[in-house]
């Protein structure tokens, strides 16, 4: 049911124009705030509640289809960033890929030996939803990510303290990561495990964490 209903919340089409960032995060804002508010209700209500009283609004003041749908890319890659509430609707598939999501900080199960270990590393890969690799390299200051689908993404590296890094997006033309991230937005992890050359690793958004793997090639 939950994956119907986001097929039918992406594909839901209008014509538009050309937004500002600033625009589609304080359109997500009120959206988030809306799915907070309406915990209560079912997941099919919540959704349809805010395409009437969010998302078709915003969409009708556009009249070019090829914005448009930019538009509400940018939306829904952006609202997965910056909402959790989004998130646990449509929880990522983590059997396969080691991703998950909880509200307790992961605990430390790490050495300085392994962390000096990671800092060692120059190339890793991790997987996507539906079992899609993406192959990491890390070049001087640069983390250079390479998709499935022969995209990419370019960051800037720096190591932040013991078993930390940040990243900081540059440039992509990945379709998620070009939606999701806008230059100079940072990112700060924390590896927290490492058995057999996987090392587990958590981001932190608001109150929630985020994990998943790195495997060292």
């Amino acid at each position: 049911m939950r994956i119907h209903l986001l097929l039918f919340f992406i594909l839901f089409s209008f014509t538009c124009q050309s937004q500002t960032i600033q625009t589609v995060d304080s359109l997500n804002n009120e959206i988030c705030k809306s799915l907070i508010q309406n915990r209560i209700l079912n997941d099919e209500i919540r959704l349809n509640s805010i395409n009437k009283s969010h998302v078709m609004p915003f969409l009708a003041k556009f009249k070019d289809t090829i914005a448009q749908r930019e538009a509400f890319e940018k939306m829904i890659y952006r609202l997965q960033k910056n909402c959790n509430e989004f998130n646990a609707i449509f929880p990522k598939d983590s059997t396969q890929n080691g991703w998950g999501m909880q509200n307790e900080k992961p605990l430390d199960h790490i050495s300085k030996e392994q962390c000096n270990s990671f800092d060692e590393c120059k190339k890793f890969y991790y997987w996507e939803e539906r079992e899609k690799k993406v192959e990491v390299t890390i070049n001087g200051n640069f983390w250079i990510e390479k998709f499935s689908d022969n995209t990419f993404s370019k960051l800037f590296y720096k190591k932040r303290g013991n078993c930390e890094f940040e990243l900081e997006f540059i440039e992509s033309n990945n379709l998620s990561r070009k939606n999701l991230s806008v230059k100079g937005d940072k990112y700060r992890y924390k590896i927290y495990d490492e058995a057999k050359n996987v090392y587990s690793v958590y981001s932190k958004n608001k109150e929630t964490y985020y994990t998943f793997k790195l495997i060292k090639e």
